[in-house]
């Protein structure tokens, strides 16, 4: 039997998109509702289901597994039961006929740390903006900013003395000037 297994997490394919691929290849496709770390229940209960000779489907490793210890443990539980794991945009397929070289096996779980890294960023930013919080770096109050270039248009002050009186930065105040 050929399963598939998706989960929302919308870095490279949406979940319609996971689906739409996997279609064309499984039997039966199980779909988490959340993209958090624990609690995935399908993925257990795939895991529970398959039997040896079966093959499980994803469109990339993260989707699978947030961890590399978790996705070591998803591929030897694979293994010990004789199931194979295709990975679709990895042309990527582990069974107990494939060999990869130690290189090859660095890259790969390389690029799959760097995967769990964007999507944990992700959710977090997601997170964030959810309960209200500004991203990105704090704006400059606009009264300081116009204080500041009063008081060099002026002449009369050093750049330091408008830096103590405004706490704007060279830097801030000469890129307002241009403007």
């Amino acid at each position: 039997m050929k399963y598939g297994y998706v989960r929302p997490v919308e870095m490279i394919d949406s979940m319609e998109q996971q689906q739409k691929t996997l279609h064309k290849h499984v039997d039966h496709i199980y779909q988490e509702i959340h993209d958090k770390a624990k609690g995935r229940d399908q993925l257990e209960l795939m895991m529970s289901a398959i039997q040896p000779g079966d093959t499980l489907f994803a469109t990339d490793l993260f989707i699978f597994a947030d961890s590399t210890k978790q996705l070591v443990d998803l591929v030897n539980e694979a293994s010990r039961k004789k199931a194979g794991i295709v990975v679709l945009n990895k042309n990527l397929t582990i069974d107990s006929e494939t060999a990869f070289t130690f290189g090859h096996s660095l890259n790969l779980l390389s690029e799959f740390q760097s995967d769990v890294v964007k999507f944990r960023t992700r959710m977090g930013m997601t997170e964030a903006t959810t309960k209200g919080k500004q991203l990105g770096r704090p704006k400059r109050s606009d009264d300081n900013i116009k204080k500041a270039i009063k008081m060099y248009m002026s002449k009369k002050y050093t750049l330091d003395e408008i830096k103590e009186e405004t706490n704007i930065s060279r830097a801030t105040l000469y890129r307002h000037l241009d403007l």
